[in-house]
């Protein structure tokens, strides 16, 4: 009976730990930036031609990659470090979107510092 009481205090303190994740290992703001850049380059893509829009896609991405000091390889890293905790990946993306539609009701803020 003492082994029974025991196993169950042991499951229920291990079923109030604490599940809020850590802090992203990654620079979370520039990552923010980079991805709402990264929107934009695609909706302007949305403009070109059919037939050279994947070639022009990947130019504007990896422009902005460059812009922003990352290779596709480096930036594909740390994604997949951010998929890996929903609330990190949902943070940046909420960020950017806001980012994004701030950008699209003033478009003179893409020059103005955040």
């Amino acid at each position: 009976m003492r082994k029974a009481v025991t196993c169950c205090l042991l499951l229920l303190a291990l079923g109030c730990a604490d599940v809020t994740p850590a802090r992203p290992p990654v620079d979370t703001e520039r990552l923010v930036r980079t991805v709402a850049d990264l929107h934009l380059a695609q909706a302007l893509t949305g403009e070109v031609p059919i037939v050279i829009r994947d070639s022009i896609e990947a130019l504007y991405f990896d422009s902005v990659l460059a812009d922003h000091g990352y290779t596709r390889r480096e930036f594909d890293s740390l994604m997949w470090i951010i998929r890996q905790e929903p609330i990190w990946i949902d943070s940046i993306y909420t960020k950017a979107g806001e980012i994004v539609a701030r950008e699209m009701i003033d478009p003179l803020s893409l020059s103005s510092p955040q």
